[in-house]
């Protein structure tokens, strides 16, 4: 077999890993992480841009959902890389579902080291501003979908009035009326952003609505990760409505993250009421 063909397999099983990591939890997100480590040298002298996209929205992917400073800087690193490559091996307006990573990693590191959220946020929101610029260009309404949402997500963590809340809104309203229904698995993530935005403003019985819906897509997809903040955000919307069936939901959230090994998700959920 060819190196070229081992590093193929070896790119294939680190994306296995990474899929898994929504089911199976942290233990296969390592498995993931090292297995995009070892192939790096691989990838980039292949000369293959193609898999090297492949490569960088992996690892950068992977290193996200690490939940620790040093790594996600690295990703982001990768991330920005990943939307050099496609703008300059494809076309500007093909980067924008990938600069919505970027914009994610900036909201993520934001939660994670929170006394440099503010500056983040900026360069988040700095950043989107070029996004939606693009998927405008792009008249592709996934792409605005997928732009807004992620707009949203970075304007609601900065939102510091109601006012501001209710732009972070506008933006995921926008996002769920252009998103395709041929991909509710892409709805369903954003929806927990629109649920969250909708809790900020006291609409908690929109918020339950909207964040119900996502459980059965979540569950015929196997993510538990992803299910697990659906069900923080519902037992939020049911404890802001006194609906004792809150706590049962977010006892639910806590034992699926106890049983992912997400440390940082538990400890974060784990205070979600208060």
């Amino acid at each position: 077999m060819t190196s070229a063909a081992v590093s193929v397999d070896r790119l294939g099983a680190a994306w296995s890993a990474l899929r898994a990591f929504f089911s199976d939890g942290m233990p296969a997100l390592e498995r993931a992480t090292e297995a995009f480590a070892s192939v790096e040298g691989a990838v980039r002298s292949a000369g293959d841009g193609d898999r090297l996209i492949l490569w960088l929205l992996g690892t950068a992917t992977a290193l996200r959902y690490s939940r620790r400073p040093e790594p996600m800087e690295v990703g982001l690193a990768r991330a920005r890389e990943l939307v050099n490559v496609v703008g300059r091996t494809q076309d500007e307006t093909m980067t924008v579902p990938y600069r919505t990573l970027v914009e994610g990693v900036y909201r993520d590191l934001a939660w994670v080291v929170p006394s440099e959220a503010g500056a983040y946020l900026e360069q988040g929101l700095e950043y989107a501003q070029r996004t939606m610029r693009l998927a405008k260009r792009g008249a592709r309404d996934e792409w605005l979908a997928q732009a807004q949402a992620s707009r949203g997500d970075l304007l609601l963590e900065y939102a510091t009035d109601r006012r501001s809340r209710r732009k972070a809104l506008t933006a995921h309203e926008d996002a769920r009326r252009r998103w395709p229904l041929r991909d509710p698995y892409g709805r369903a993530q954003a929806a927990i952003g629109y649920g969250r935005a909708l809790l900020s403003l006291g609409e908690a019985a929109r918020a339950e609505t909207v964040v119900r819906e996502t459980l059965p897509v979540f569950d015929a997809q196997h993510d538990r990760y992803h299910q697990a903040a659906a069900r923080v955000l519902l037992a939020r919307a049911l404890y802001a409505q006194d609906d004792s069936d809150a706590l049962d939901e977010h006892a639910a959230a806590l034992v699926l993250y106890r049983a992912l090994g997400c440390r940082w998700e538990l400890a974060r959920a784990e205070t979600a009421l208060g």
